[in-house]
Formats: C-alpha cells, structure tokens, sequence
C-alpha cells in the first residue's frame, strides 16, 4: 500500500507545539459514533437542494451546533429554481428498468426512434433530432470525471431537438440505482435517465422508444449554515462542507465538521489563539447557488483586512476503493486515494505532518489538480471540489477530498465508508487546525500574498462563473 506522498520541498518554521489538554485524540467522536451520525445524514434519503429532506439535514446540524458553549449560529438564504426529482421512465419493446432520472433532466414524456450514438460523437439536429439517443457512460478511470461528458450531452440533446437522453453503465441496475450526476444544477430542456447494463442490453436502435421523467420544477429558497466558535482572536479559520446530497459518501464532510466543532467546543480558550467558522454549505448540487463560491467570495474581500487566516475543506472521507471488475463494481480491499491540496509551504507541512502522524494511507499532499499555468494567480486553480472556490479566490486554503465511483451511487450504501480511516482522517484535520493555530497569518498565507498583490496589479486570475440555471437553447 502506499504512503503518505509529499510533493514539495518544505522549510517553514516547525508548528508551535499543542498544550496536552488540547489533543484531539480522546475528544474527536468514535469511529462508532461518525457512523452512527453518518447513518442519520443518510438516512435523510436523497438531499437534493432546498427540498424538505435537505432542509431537515440543515435543521439537525443547526440543533446539534447551536447547543455547543459558545457557538453563535446563522444562515445566509438563497433562492432557487429547484429540481424535484422523480423516478424515470423507459419504455422500449415493452417497460425497460430505470436506474434514475438524469438530475435536473426536464420532466414530462416524449417519444421517438432509438439510436445509439458512440462516444465521442457529437449529438447534432442531424442525428437526434425527434430521436431518442442511447450513449455508454464514458469510460473513464472514475465516475466523477464524466459529469462535463454527461452535462454536454444534455446541452446538445436540448439544443439539437432530441426527444430524450439514455446513459447506459457498464454496471448492473443494482449498483447504479439513484446514480446522481451531474450535479451542475442546470435545468436540461430533454429528459434523461440512466440504466445499468442489464437494461440497456434489451434496447435496440431503431426501436420506438416513450422516454419520461416524473418531476417538477418550483421556486425554492435553501440556506447555508454558519456556526463561529470564538478564539482568543477574532481572526478566523474557516471550515467548509456542503451539506446537499446522495448517500454515505456525499456529503459525509457535515458528519466531520460536526465532530470537529464539537471538539473544538468543548477545549479550554487557550486551545483556540484564533475563532473558528464553520460552513454547512448549499448548493453543491445546484450549483448557480453555490454557498461555498459565495463564503469565498466574501472572505476575498475582507481578507486583506486581516481577519482571516485560511480556509479548510473536507469532502467525501473515509471512502473505500470499487473499481470495475468483471461487469461490476467490487470492493478492492484497499481505501480509496485522497488529495489534500494545500497552497502554500505551511499548510503543505501541516497537512502531510499530520497524515503521517495519523497513518493515512493513499493520501497526497498537492499543488492542485489542474495544469499549471505560468502567469496565471494562482497558477493551479482547481482543488479538486469545492475548496476551488476559496484557493481560486486566493484565500489560503487545504482541502481534503476524494473521488470514488460510490461517489454518486447510493446503492452502496455504508459499505462503501470505511469509519475508522474517517476518523484518522478527522483527527489529521484537527491536528492540521491545532498546529496552524497559532502560526503567524503571513507564514500561513506563504505565496498567497504575493498573488494577491499581483491580482491586485492586474495579473490574469482563475475563472469564478457558476453554471447558469438553464441550459441553452441553442
């Protein structure tokens, strides 16, 4: 198995050591009890932005955050076209089983003849129009980098005039039921559904096919939540999750956020130099409200000012490693491999010193996921998720991440999180908060400064569009 991989040369000052009583090693939830509050968000069902399951996760973590000593609470609202999801339906020679509705696919039923369209080609007035299109899911090493394939297939179906959109995995029906990508959050002007391999073998081109979605459309308002733990400092450290999604692995970063501000709530005040903000954000799966772009974009305007020291991200933790193997999804034994992108030499040490203290195996420390580009502030723009939003924004940033095919499939329910790798990887951020707690905010910041100014200058910048809420016509 492999180890802890560091990137970087690193030489920064060696982090000022934690006073015992400081430790997070007693205080950090259980691996028992990250499951059971796992188990509860999950048991949610599908927390598809601003819909009433989504609204009771955020009032249970509201409950939960406010009781803690000290913790002040609010919410900052958002409205939305929400997408209610519904079952799809697929009838081809008779009713053919549906995995699930593309996400924000257009609701209603339409018909036409069947025609598979390989990978690669473009979907076109000329092929599609009227027309039903079957396409495999492309064939990628995991899951989450098709959604720009699938998006752009359902931009295309809409503008072409097609009657609908079939997505068949290589997977059976059992393993990809409620698969939920993309997760742009914009409306499709076609239905769409997945189906697994055991259904899309009794689909032939050429066939009249009735394709449907059974959802609706209606204005929503969703809401992130803010918890602020006050420090000896109103400087801040800023820690983010989304709180919309599918299953045990998205979004199981509110079960850690809750467990670190509980720890972290419960520390004598000289455990905590600097307050500590808490994000449950909305909108990562509609993504024109995105709360985690929003929070970045009010700490870059007030981060000149001094009151924020960085920002930490945690999504997906814990994930075990499928990987495809005879027409299926099997378990590999191993964990999943984790990024945990860090932007500047502080941040790099602390977060590879505390996964090698905390054994976290398959984890590397990075730069970012994206190419670099000389001349751009910051040269690697992407994160990977959703701590893109505050590195881009040129606030320093960490954010630990991971991206398996259980990722949006639900049907793997709590096999798919390994709950004692989950708290070694919640206790690796506590001591990554713990040791950079009291660092000075320019050691912490590093590079981070230097761009900012060259922004500032007139530098070209990393991109910060949201999608838009609807997909276009043309």
């Amino acid at each position: 198995m492999l180890g802890v991989i560091t990137v970087f040369a690193l030489q920064v000052a060696a982090p000022v050591a934690a006073s015992p009583d400081c430790s997070p090693d007693r205080a950090i939830a259980s691996a028992a009890e990250l499951r059971s509050s796992n188990a509860t968000v999950a048991g949610f069902g599908v927390r598809a932005t601003g819909s009433p399951a989504h609204e009771r996760l955020i009032s249970w973590l509201e409950r939960r955050v406010d009781r803690l000593p000290g913790v002040r609470v609010r919410s900052e609202h958002f409205p939305i076209l929400r997408w209610r999801p519904g079952p799809g339906l697929l009838l081809s020679g008779g009713a053919v089983p549906v995995a699930g509705a593309i996400p924000y696919s257009a609701p209603g039923l339409r018909s036409g003849e069947l025609v598979r369209l390989p990978t690669g080609t473009p979907i076109t007035a000329a092929n599609a129009a009227g027309k039903v299109v079957l396409r495999d899911f492309p064939a990628l090493d995991r899951g989450y980098l098709a959604e720009p394939v699938l998006n752009q297939d359902m931009v295309d179906a809409g503008i072409a005039g097609a009657a609908g959109v079939v997505i068949a995995f290589p997977f059976p029906h059992r393993q990809v039921e409620g698969y939920w990508d993309p997760h742009l959050g914009t409306h499709y002007r076609v239905p769409g559904v997945f189906v697994g391999s055991d259904a899309a073998a009794k689909l032939k081109a050429g066939t009249r096919t009735t394709i449907g979605v059974l959802a609706a459309r209606s204005p929503a308002v969703t809401r992130s939540l803010i918890a602020t733990l006050p420090g000896r400092g109103s400087e801040r450290i800023v820690l983010d999750t989304n709180t919309d999604g599918v299953g045990w692995v998205q979004e199981n970063g509110t079960v850690a956020l809750l467990a670190l501000a509980e720890h972290f709530a419960r520390l004598p005040l000289h455990c905590r130099p600097r307050t500590i903000e808490f994000v449950f954000a909305t909108g990562h799966l509609h993504r024109p409200a995105e709360g985690s772009e929003f929070r970045a974009r009010a700490l870059d305007a007030e981060y000149d000012s001094g009151s924020v020291a960085f920002a930490f991200v945690l999504e997906h933790l814990g994930t075990r490693e499928f990987l495809p193997s005879e027409g299926e999804l099997r378990p590999t034994g191993d964990a999943e491999f984790s990024g945990w992108f860090a932007g500047s030499p502080a941040l790099q040490q602390a977060a590879a010193t505390a996964l090698a203290g905390r054994s976290v195996d398959r984890s590397f420390v990075l730069p970012g996921s994206d190419p670099p580009v000389p001349g751009r502030v910051p040269p690697q723009c992407s994160f990977g998720g959703i701590g893109t939003h505050f590195h881009s924004h040129l606030v320093p940033t960490m954010a630990m991440i991971s991206g398996p095919w259980t990722l949006w499939a639900p049907s793997f329910g709590a096999s798919a999180v390994d709950h004692e790798r989950m708290r070694r990887q919640v206790l690796a951020a506590a001591d990554a908060v713990t040791a950079l707690a009291a660092q000075p905010r320019d050691v912490i910041a590093g590079p981070y400064l230097d761009q900012r100014r060259a922004r500032a200058a007139g530098a070209p910048a990393c991109a910060h569009d949201l999608p838009p809420e609807w997909a276009p016509k043309e």
